[in-house]
Order: C-alpha cells, then structure tokens, then sequence
C-alpha cells in the first residue's frame, strides 16, 4: 500500500521543519558562543589593563621607596659624621659643650 500523499507532505514538512530547526539551533549557539568570547575578551582587556596599572604603580612606589633610603642613608651618614666631629672635640669629656661648639661653628 502506497502513503497518501497527505502523509508525505506531512513527513516532508516535518523534515524541513527538523532541518530549520537545526540550522537555527546551530546560528543561535554560534551567536551566543561569538557573545561570550566578545565578554571574556572585554573581562581579559579590562584585567589586563587593570595589571598593567598596577605594575605601573608597583614601580612608581618602589622608586620612590628607594629614594626615601638613600635619603635615609644619607641622613644616617650625615649623623655619624656629625657624632664623630662631636667626639673629636671633646678635650675635656664634656659633650654638651662639645656640640655647643660643632653648632656654633656650622651655623651661619
């Protein structure tokens, strides 16, 4: 016995129905994997930057960490000296009076 052919246009329209349905399936999942690569490419630029910056600032602070030593450094240095021209000039043992004289003589 042969299908009526109301049958086999209705398993024809059931195949292309099934075939569309598919092809839209396989269009959405592509538009919205494409959606999702653009949002963990924008999250990967905007992470990036934020590193970036912040190596940026890493170095900024380091620098300025290391110009607050050296100044320490010299400070100390400064200090020392002015101990040892203090320790030089106490003929008596006085050291206030040492450092009296080490002042007078460096100011102005």
């Amino acid at each position: 016995m042969k299908p009526s052919m109301a049958v086999l246009a209705g398993l024809l329209l059931l195949g292309a129905a099934l075939f569309c349905a598919q092809r839209w399936g396989r269009e959405t999942g592509r538009a919205a994997c494409s959606l999702q690569l653009a949002e963990a490419q924008g999250a990967l630029r905007r992470q990036d930057q934020a590193l970036t910056l912040m190596r940026e600032e890493g170095a900024r602070r380091s620098a300025q960490a290391k110009q607050a030593l050296a100044g320490a450094r010299e400070g100390r240095a400064a200090s020392e000296q002015s101990a040892a021209r203090i320790l030089a000039l106490q003929p008596d043992g006085d050291a206030c009076r040492a450092a009296e004289a080490l002042i007078a003589r460096e100011m102005p």
